[in-house]
């Protein structure tokens, strides 16, 4: 099963959501993203947990940058990251791609940008298609130690030496959260094979899109009848 799940933002939003169950406040920057000093309580906070995952709505702010470099280099937990958590880490991504207790979920339009941070070459031929995409994933991951999920109208899971894809309903892409959530969750609880992990996650993700109705958009609502429909079905 999923366990607890313990969110920090800066105590700037505190009047806001005071109260909220499993919430942590930390010292905010002027701006209102999470201060360099809020270093010390996050990795407190980090002894309990299980793994650290950084990303959505973090700030470009430098303090916040800084915080997420020491954080980087101080865990002594596995990390999953995604969205912002990758641009601010982009003067030094290596910490991320050198860590093999890491796993990145991002996009393929993601991808492009960190093979121009690593200076990995992509070449796209004409009418390739599935196989561009295999291909540039294949040399991002041959030159890295962490594992990859890039997500799109497909999942590609890059955990090890072999891809694995599962195509999906494009509109999931919609909604990132789901894949943060539920990828995230199976690579972790499969320490020993964090590639069985991933493709478990990603059937997962593929068979909640057969409960989902006709909507361009589904709403958060949505997925999380779906998602329950498919794990109350399946012995996970």
């Amino acid at each position: 099963g999923i366990g607890e799940c313990n969110t920090v933002l800066p105590d700037n939003l505190a009047k806001l959501l005071s109260g909220a169950p499993g919430t942590f406040f930390v010292p905010s920057t002027e701006s209102g993203s999470i201060d360099r000093d809020a270093l010390g309580r996050i990795l407190e906070l980090s002894d309990e947990a299980d793994a650290v995952a950084l990303g959505a709505s973090l700030s470009n702010n430098s303090k916040t940058t800084m915080l997420v470099e020491r954080l980087i280099t101080e865990l002594q937990r596995p990390v999953i990251l995604f969205d912002e958590a990758l641009t601010a880490l982009r003067t030094d991504i290596r910490q991320v791609t050198d860590n093999p207790d890491a796993l990145v979920i991002l996009t393929m339009a993601e991808v492009f940008k960190l093979c121009g941070q690593l200076q990995i070459p992509i070449q796209i031929r004409q009418g390739a298609g599935l196989v561009n995409k295999l291909e540039i994933i294949q040399d991002l991951k041959a030159a890295s130690r962490c594992q990859y999920a890039v997500y799109g109208t497909e999942i590609i899971i890059a955990a090890d030496t072999e891809m694995v894809v599962t195509p999906i309903n494009y509109r999931l892409s919609m909604v990132p959260t789901i894949f943060y959530a539920v990828l995230g969750t199976f690579w972790l609880q499969n320490p020993t094979n964090r590639r069985a992990g991933l493709v478990t996650g990603s059937y997962v993700i593929r068979e909640s899109s057969r409960h989902l109705g006709q909507t361009d958009r589904p709403s958060t609502n949505e997925l999380a009848k779906s998602l329950d429909q498919v794990l109350r079905k399946d012995d996970f």
